[in-house]
């Protein structure tokens, strides 16, 4: 689905549990969805988890569909209520997420020196994304 598309219930119902979708909703309601950033079609956001944690959710719409990721251990089929919370949060209360420029946009005028300099200090930041990197570039372009 793309970001014009007007997301509903059966949509998230279509990639969560009915346990899942009740406890994310729970979430929503309760105002667990502290941030979410629109850039172009995709939705970056914080929700805040069960105990003091923070989680790190991402949502690509895709012509009729949607794909998401969190930083939870959720693993039980299906999207996580993080997920759902984001979703229900874009859908509800589009006057709640900032729109910012796409990063596609924002990165297409940097030069290759300059990427690698935003690479590194992304590193810097989080140092997982060292592996992140390596896999991505295995793939990429494989190693002989």
């Amino acid at each position: 689905m793309t970001i014009a598309h007007e997301m509903t219930v059966d949509d998230i119902l279509k990639k969560v549990t009915p346990k899942t979708y009740d406890r994310g909703r729970g979430y929503y309601d309760s105002g667990m969805v502290e941030e979410v950033i629109q850039r172009g079609d995709r939705l970056f956001a914080e929700v805040l988890g069960n105990e003091e944690d923070c989680y790190q959710v991402g949502v690509t719409f895709e012509r009729d569909d949607f794909v998401a990721s969190c930083t939870c251990p959720y693993d039980w089929g299906g999207y996580c209520k993080h997920v759902v919370a984001v979703l229900l949060t874009f859908m509800h209360e589009r006057e709640l997420v900032a729109v910012r420029t796409p990063l596609e946009d924002l990165l297409s005028n940097l030069d290759a020196e300059i990427l690698k300099a935003l690479v590194f200090r992304m590193v810097e930041c989080d140092p997982g994304l060292s592996e992140t990197i390596d896999e991505f570039c295995n793939r990429v372009v494989p190693v002989n």
